[in-house]
């Protein structure tokens, strides 16, 4: 029976139709009440413990007033529930998938980036490390056959309560003893565990509560001090037998002269002036000063990413509660992930594809990877690389925070080859050339690269002459002519230059030929 139960739930779509919350008038009867005023250690006990056997209102009110009224802890909450926006984050396929659930995963991830304001619905959600829980009503809407989230409705944490027999079972307080079970598809509901308990003890404003109300008698106790700092104290006097109204004419007196700097009363009575009200506030400063150290150790895991004063704090201090700061982050980033899976994307799944079991669903999830110093990473990599450590591709991208390529087909960065000087038009030039580009320039050393790169600028020189009558000439170099009758060859080609120019000619044509034969040997004995 229970499973049919279940089965109709999931089945039941009233909530894609008409929200939830329009159809409980009680909801929208009641206002938010202020119990931080006139709180003391008891009434504090006696909240605590009525949230505790489900009746989570009064708390509820209690953690919105405490982030209101307290600067501090508005700010370092307000830190923790943005941090998470600053996330990368992405939808992914399960292990093993198909194509089919590959595009899944990237029409999901479409599904909620087209969301708008996609980042206040990851701020609201994250209302719930204060509270133990937060919960938005979900407004769908139709485009073409896909049932798709439209906006986000954030829900007061007062209108939402627990059983008293079910302490971890969350539902809509509708002024019943029970409560009212959040219908399927309605509702994005967020469990953030930032201690461990039922519920309604696991919020961090649980225990923010003890430090705000000493910080608020401190903070009272200064208030009071300030408003009598320098005036003198004043002590009326009346005679025997003064009547009740008498008497309340000279405190009116009393308590208007250090204002009105003059007064009048009845004859008979007297008004003595006493030192001027003197000290300091430091004890009750150091009691807030505290109370606030202990907020920021509480929120974000530290005092100095907001309490650096400057003299005891150094920078190395500074970075470790940095990275606690980042642990919290990620621990949130995760527990978030979990809910937008259970929530959301299950919910998406169930409308969109009925039938994809769950265990195939694609997960959403929020990139908290730790990324490398890509010029000290790219360094100690190829040295490692050097060594001849097997290092996986997959994981040198993941380390550099650099995605793999989408498929063969996507464009990627390379490095660009400097191009040579075309000096050959023999036949056996192209294939000379082809293995002087392919010869890595870090793979020799310093000396011989420099000859090199001069015999190159050399050898450019030399290629327009080379190849006027590179292959008429070495064809007679070959046939075993002396220097003499190629000096006769290359005046009938240049009869304006004399001897000395021809001669350099010759020498340049003697150049070149050793170079490319020195160059083909070494690529016929590389081949070998």
């Amino acid at each position: 029976m229970a499973k049919k139960d279940r089965a109709s739930k999931k089945q039941d779509r009233t909530a894609l139709e008409k929200p939830q919350t329009a159809e409980v008038a009680w909801l929208a009867n009641q206002w938010q009440e202020h119990p931080v005023v006139g709180m003391t250690p008891l009434r504090m006990h006696r909240l605590l413990t009525d949230a505790e056997q489900g009746n989570l209102q009064a708390q509820a009110d209690l953690f919105c007033d405490m982030e209101e009224r307290d600067g501090h802890i508005f700010s370092e909450m307000t830190k923790r529930k943005q941090a998470v926006n600053g996330l990368p984050w992405g939808v992914k396929p399960p292990k093993n998938a198909s194509e089919q659930e590959k595009k899944i995963a990237e029409e999901v991830y479409e599904w909620l980036d087209d969301i708008e304001d996609f980042e206040m619905f990851l701020f609201e959600a994250m209302d719930a490390v204060g509270h133990g829980y937060s919960a938005q009503e979900i407004k769908w809407h139709r485009l073409g056959n896909l049932w798709l989230p439209e906006s986000f409705e954030h829900l007061q944490p007062r209108f939402i309560m627990t059983p008293y027999e079910q302490p971890n079972e969350l539902r809509l307080n509708d002024g019943s003893l029970g409560g009212l079970e959040f219908q399927p598809f309605g509702w994005f509901i967020h469990r953030h565990k930032a201690k461990s308990g039922y519920v309604s003890r696991s919020g961090l404003f649980r225990v923010l509560a003890w430090p705000f109300l000493f910080k608020n008698y401190g903070v009272r106790d200064i208030m009071e001090f300030l408003e009598t700092y320098g005036l003198p104290s004043k002590l009326g006097k009346y005679p025997a037998g003064a009547t009740a109204e008498e008497k309340m004419t000279l405190m009116r007196a009393v308590m208007s002269i250090g204002r009105n700097a003059g007064g009048i009363i009845p004859q008979g009575m007297s008004i003595d002036f006493n030192d001027a009200t003197d000290g300091d506030t430091n004890n009750h400063m150091n009691l807030v000063k505290w109370c606030e150290q202990t907020q920021s150790k509480i929120i974000v895991g530290g005092t100095l990413l907001s309490q650096a004063d400057g003299k005891t704090s150094t920078n190395a201090q500074s970075q470790t509660h940095e990275n606690q700061f980042d642990v919290i982050n990620k621990s949130d980033a995760k527990q978030l992930a979990r809910s937008i899976n259970d929530s959301l994307v299950t919910a998406m799944m169930q409308l969109n594809y009925p039938n994809i079991t769950p265990d195939r669903y694609p997960k959403f999830w929020f990139d908290t990877s730790d990324t490398e110093d890509l010029e000290s990473f790219s360094k100690s990599l190829g040295e490692m690389v050097d060594t001849g450590m097997k290092i996986p591709l997959t994981w040198a991208h993941e380390r550099a925070g650099i995605p793999m390529p989408a498929d063969d087909q996507e464009a990627v960065l390379a490095r660009v080859q400097p191009q040579m000087p075309q000096l050959a038009m023999n036949s056996w030039q192209p294939h000379l050339m082809n293995n002087l580009l392919a010869v890595n320039s870090a793979q020799i050393p310093i000396d011989e690269q420099a000859v090199q790169l001069q015999l190159r600028d050399q050898a450019k020189g030399a290629q327009q002459t080379a190849e006027l009558w590179m292959q008429d000439l070495i064809t007679k170099i070959n046939a075993g002519q002396d220097e003499s009758e190629i000096l006769a060859v290359l005046s009938e080609l240049y009869p304006s230059d004399d001897e000395p120019v021809l001669q350099e000619k010759l020498t340049q044509l003697i150049f070149a030929a050793e170079v490319f034969g020195r160059l083909s040997a070494q690529a016929d004995a590389g081949d070998e």
